[in-house]
């Protein structure tokens, strides 16, 4: 339950327990209040039980009278004095009191004084007399009443207000304190991989601790791309700068003509171009880690977009290879159209660079259970076993010494390039007879 409900049903709760208790005042004072002067009221109780006892058959009928009412006590005697019924408390005993019809009399009992009222009732075979009384201060023993009913239970509403409030508090912010705890940790270890991970609470701080947690979980990306560009950039850009530093100390030392020179220069842009490429692939992979640069997904035929983008790829390096196709017509998918020829790209690339010479490449395109499906499949000598895990890591390269070189990121690339699309990659392969490549991604129904 949300903390905003929690508030709400106990100010809720404690404005009903209010009402309730004003209620009860109500109802406490209707029946201990007179309406007008004691003295009167008290004449009229007595009258009118007068007007409704019944004598049958030998015995009066009590069933219709009023014993109280209203701090009206009656009591009724037979004539000879004896007491038939009687609704008086231990304490106002006036039975021997005499008595006067139709007279209105000031007695004491005990310390309190009473207005007595007499009225004899003749039932023709036999007779009864009814008697009432009623304090004299009946007034003020209201607002007594009213007084002890708030002394008491005023300070018990605003205690139990208090503890309820107090209950609610520490229940519902506690989980505040959770939250709190764990980012002081995260800052103080510098650890990013802790995570809130609230399940319970109020529904406000579990909504705050998940922005937290994926707030924390998208700066430890961040935080983990930069360690890994970092270090991939400083690991593969030492070769070429060497090479750079190597060729202008040899250009200096030892070229003579302008052809010395220009062989030179060529070493340098060809690296430059090397490193250029490198560093814009590391990016790229970067940024589809950190999601800092939009790929808006759109709704497209892909099969009409492979069959273009395969037409339009150009291998570095042909080796004699030739390409079939095998693509199914209108699948509809919702993909970037930038990131989707890279795909196609870095896996014809591959399959051109470590597929055998004057073999094939086969580029397939179909529908697969609801999902499209590309594959692209060569003849060369296939991945050893134990390498199959390790091809979608960066830089990794089954043979450096076959085709032309690369930076060893392209299937890297393709896997978070899938990703991103809430698809995934695999590959088949057996050892002397080739290689296949799969890409599949959710289909448009």
């Amino acid at each position: 339950m949300s903390a905003k409900m929690r508030l709400t049903l106990w100010v809720t709760f404690m404005v009903m327990l209010v009402s309730v208790m004003v209620l009860v005042f109500i109802l406490v004072m209707n029946r201990h209040s007179l309406p007008e002067d004691p003295a009167s009221y008290l004449v009229d109780v007595v009258i009118d039980n007068a007007n409704d006892i019944e004598f049958d058959r030998g015995t009066f009928e009590w069933d219709e009278l009023s014993v109280y009412k209203r701090g009206v006590y009656c009591s009724f005697y037979n004539t000879e004095g004896e007491l038939l019924l009687s609704a008086n408390k231990e304490d106002m005993d006036f039975s021997n009191v005499p008595f006067k019809s139709n007279q209105i009399r000031t007695v004491r009992s005990g310390d309190k004084d009473f207005y007595l009222y007499d009225l004899y009732v003749d039932m023709e075979v036999s007779g009864v007399w009814i008697r009432g009384v009623v304090l004299t201060d009946s007034h003020i023993g209201i607002t007594d009443t009213i007084m002890r009913l708030t002394l008491i239970l005023l300070p018990l509403i605003l205690i139990v207000t208090f503890l309820g409030a107090l209950l609610i508090s520490s229940r519902t912010f506690k989980p505040m304190e959770k939250i709190v705890d764990t980012a002081n940790s995260i800052n103080d270890a510098d650890d990013l991989t802790d995570r809130i991970n609230l399940k319970h609470g109020p529904k406000e701080f579990r909504q705050l601790a998940g922005a937290f947690d994926r707030m924390f979980e998208r700066l430890e990306k961040i935080f983990d791309a930069e360690r890994q560009f970092t270090s991939d950039a400083s690991h593969e850009l030492r070769t070429p700068t060497a090479i750079i530093l190597a060729e202008c100390d040899r250009a200096k030392r030892k070229a003579k003509t302008a052809e010395d020179y220009r062989e030179s220069i060529d070493h340098i842009a060809e690296q430059g171009e090397r490193m250029s490429d490198l560093i814009e692939e590391l990016l790229g992979i970067t940024r589809l880690q950190q999601g800092t640069e939009r790929y808006p997904l759109r709704k497209a035929d892909l099969s009409e977009f492979v069959t273009v983008t395969a037409e339009e790829f150009v291998p570095a390096d042909d080796r004699g290879m030739h390409m079939d196709t095998e693509i199914e017509e209108g699948i509809m998918c919702s993909f970037n159209a930038s990131l989707m020829s890279r795909v196609i790209y870095n896996l014809l690339q591959n399959a051109y660079k470590y597929g055998r010479e004057n073999g094939y490449i086969r580029l397939a395109l179909r529908r697969d259970e609801g999902r499209a499906l590309l594959s692209v499949k060569d003849n060369g000598p296939g991945i050893a076993p134990e390498n199959m895990d390790r091809i979608w890591q960066r830089f990794w390269q089954a043979d450096e010494s076959r085709g032309s070189g690369g930076s060893g990121l392209g299937l890297a690339m393709v896997k978070e390039i899938a990703e991103l699309h809430g698809g995934s990659v695999w590959a088949e392969s057996t050892p002397g007879k080739g290689s296949e490549f799969y890409f599949s991604i959710p289909a448009e129904v």
